[in-house]
């Protein structure tokens, strides 16, 4: 009896699921994810593109659990998949990974995975992962080992380091390296570098190219435009910038 209850509420589900997906596969692309083929409010599977609904091409708009690899096109709901995921197009919710979550667009919502978190696009929200990479991170961001960004807005804490290759506005924590552009903010870490340093340094080494105003706190201080360049403890400048 049990099996035979089990059974029927599977065929309900892959029922619905068929059903919402096939009428939703419709010709009108409105709001639709690039290349999908339609949508459905559950994809359950081992494996994309084994699962109900098959196949690799569908928006999933409400819940996705896939044992293995998930991949949708576009998703808005809660996704979680056992070891890696990949959006081909917005993330819009909560996505939880086991190893690696993939992104080739855009992210707003929270991704965590034990691996890294590869985003393509920008990432509106809050990640957890050991390793992120991405084009704009805002948010909050934490990190096992690291971060890559082009350019950084929020808080962001990783026990090795945090690199942002243009303007990094906000508060970095790390235990080795924090480097950065522009920094706008908060730079603490064994060693801290910018090019150029509207803020506050705190760590055993802090380097500043140039420096419109800020401070630095550490056992060596470094600003490269300024009169002494090199102090202990404290360096800093606040002067009137050059507009």
């Amino acid at each position: 009896m049990k099996h035979l209850k089990f059974a029927v509420a599977a065929a309900a589900l892959a029922a619905v699921t068929s059903a919402t997906a096939a009428s939703s596969a419709e010709p009108s692309a409105e709001g639709r994810g690039e290349g999908a083929v339609g949508w459905t409010p559950v994809q359950v599977g081992l494996f994309a593109p084994v699962s109900l609904p098959w196949g690799f091409d569908w928006d999933v708009k409400g819940f996705d659990l896939d044992i293995f690899y998930m991949e949708t096109v576009k998703l808005q709901g809660f996704g979680v998949s056992g070891i890696a995921s990949r959006n081909r197009d917005n993330l819009d919710g909560i996505l939880v990974s086991g190893l690696c979550n993939w992104h080739d667009k855009d992210v707003r919502g929270v991704a965590v995975t034990l691996g890294a978190d590869l985003c393509f696009g920008d990432f509106y929200g809050i990640n957890v992962s050991t390793f992120g990479l991405r084009n704009l991170m805002k948010g909050m961001d934490v990190n096992l080992v690291g971060a890559y960004q082009k350019d950084f807005v929020g808080w962001q804490t990783s026990c090795v380091c945090n690199f942002t290759e243009d303007d990094c506005t906000g508060a970095s924590f790390a235990l080795a390296l924090n480097m950065a552009k522009v920094e706008t903010g908060f730079q603490a870490a064994f060693i801290n570098s910018a090019a150029e340093l509207h803020g506050v340094q705190i760590g055993v080494i802090n380097v500043a190219q140039e420096c419109p105003w800020g401070l630095q706190l550490g056992l060596i201080n470094i600003i490269l435009d300024n009169q002494v360049k090199i102090l202990p403890l404290v360096n800093g400048y606040f002067g009137g910038g050059e507009e």
